[in-house]
Order: structure tokens, then sequence, then C-alpha cells
């Protein structure tokens, strides 16, 4: 990783054969997506390229395999939140399509493509994002061998985190807050609704489908706060020190806002990041796959583990 950065990395460790291994995971999810979006009729063309522009693209479905593999530390299969799992996926793509449009970041990169709104129009890719976000409830709604009760919880966690609570709320205060509101406790705040609140309806969603109880969800949603703390920790590092060639998209995008890079600078939050997945590993069972996943997704450069 050039210029000492952090990124988000895949690192096969599991056995091929293992069906919690994340990369077989990872495809599932693709197929399922795939095959969920392979007929938008009557879509018009554009909004059906928009969205699968959006959610088709290069990715490593994280969060979709966190979800199942939830489902899998608390006793289910792990296709048990396959397609809460792909509900997820639409939400943050719906998410980064809106992020990159002019009115909020003007980012001309994702996944080292044009972004969206580029390459579809405004328009499009709007529309796609409302779109996707709408058929992100529809799909649960139709999953296949969950019962009601089970559809119903999963809506509650994911729709509890998109809108005043979690991800709109989150870029409204990532675009509007003024410097002075960019404390410690004001960017935990602000980094909880924007990233923290997805990787807690993730884990919690994918555990409540395996039938975990109030104790163990509660153990998954601590997980969850430390590893969306992290996640987002990582991203402001290699948006502050990294390159676009390395990730695939704009960097340097919040220089004018205040991260928490400025506040603490690269070596603290290096530091941070490894506090964060300490008390990730003290939630979950560290010899888990779930956690072996999550320590698999960080690559850090200095840093030993």
């Amino acid at each position: 990783m050039p210029n000492g950065g952090l990124t988000i990395q895949s690192r096969e460790t599991w056995n091929a054969d293992d069906p919690l291994e994340p990369g077989r995971l990872a495809r599932m999810t693709g197929d399922r997506l795939t095959e969920l979006t392979r007929d938008l009729e009557p879509a018009p063309d554009a909004l059906a390229m928009a969205a699968r522009a959006s959610l088709l693209g290069p990715g490593k479905r994280v969060r979709s395999v966190l979800a199942m593999l939830a489902a899998a530390e608390a006793g289910a299969a792990p296709e048990t939140a396959l397609d809460f799992g792909c509900s997820v996926e639409m939400v943050h793509a719906a998410s980064l399509a809106l992020d990159d449009l002019p009115c909020m970041d003007n980012a001309e990169l994702r996944r080292g493509r044009a972004a969206v709104y580029r390459e579809h129009g405004e328009d499009a890719a709007i529309l796609a994002a409302v779109a996707l976000l709408n058929e992100a409830q529809r799909v649960i709604l139709t999953a296949a061998g969950l019962t009601d009760a089970q559809r119903l919880m999963a809506l509650e966690e994911l729709t509890a985190v998109i809108g005043f609570r979690g991800l709109a709320a989150g870029q409204m205060r990532d675009l509007r807050d003024p410097a002075s509101s960019r404390s410690e406790d004001g960017l935990r705040s602000l980094n909880h609704m924007k990233t923290g609140t997805l990787f807690v309806a993730v884990l919690r969603g994918g555990a409540r489908l395996a039938g975990a109880g109030p104790e163990r969800l509660d153990a998954f949603t601590t997980f969850g706060r430390a590893i969306g703390y992290a996640f987002q920790l990582a991203d402001d590092l290699s948006d502050a020190v990294s390159t676009v060639a390395a990730e695939g998209k704009n960097v340097g995008q919040d220089r004018a806002k205040g991260t928490f890079v400025d506040l603490w600078g690269p070596e603290r939050v290096r530091a941070e990041i490894r506090v964060a997945l300490a008390e990730a590993e003290a939630a979950i069972d560290p010899a888990s796959p779930l956690h072996a996943y999550v320590r698999s997704l960080f690559r850090r450069v200095g840093l030993d583990g």
C-alpha cells in the first residue's frame, strides 16, 4: 500500500471446501444479486443499467458475507441470511451512488470505474438509488424459507439504519456539520451514523435470523459497532494518505471536512483501529470464522498481525 496507508482487502485463509469460506459466500451473493436484477422490466433501460452499475460492479460483498457468517455463528446455515445480505448490499450500493453526486462528495471514481452519475447521468443515478432502496425491502419481504416474523424482523433491522437515525442523517451531517462539531465525540457519532449503523444491522440481522437471544444479540451489536468504527477509520486514513490508483476512487475528499486523521494524525488512527479490532475480539470468539474474516479484511502497513 503506497504512502503507508491502510486499505480493506480480501485475503483467503480458509479451505476452499469450507461452507463458510468468505470467497464462496461473496460469490453466492454476486450470483444472487445478478439473479435478483436479471429482469427489471418495465423499468427504462437507463434506470436498469444505472442500478446494475451501482450494484453489480466490482466489490467484496463484505456486508453480505458478514450477515451470513453472523447467522452461522448463531447456529444456522449461512444461506439463511443470503437474501438479507443482498438487501444490505442494495442499500450500500444506493448510498454510494448518492454519496458520489456533485451535490454531495462530487466524486468521479468508484471501485476503479466512473461513478454512476458520470456514466449514466445524475437523474439515472438518483432514481436507481431510490429504486434499489425500495428493492432491498421487497427482497426481504419475498425471501424464501423465512417466516413472516423473520421477514419483519429483518426489515426492521434494515430500515432502522437508512433514514433519520442512520445513513441519510450521517451523510447530511458529514456535508454540513461545522468544524466546531468535529470533536472526538462529534466524529464518533457522525461516523456511527455514516458507517457503523449498517454494520450493526448486518450482524444483528444475520444473528436474529438464526434465532439468537438478547444476550447474544448484545455481543453482535458490540462487534458491529467496533468493526464499523474500524472501517470508517480505515476509510479516513486511506482518503488522507493513499492514492487514486491504490483505492480505485477519489482520495483527499475529506480534506476540508475534518476527520480523525486531522484530529489525531495517522499513527493514532492506526492505534485506534487496533483498539477497535480488540473490542470486536472480546465480543465474539476470536477463533470463530466471523472474527477471522474481519481480521483478514484489514491489511495494516506498519502494524503487526
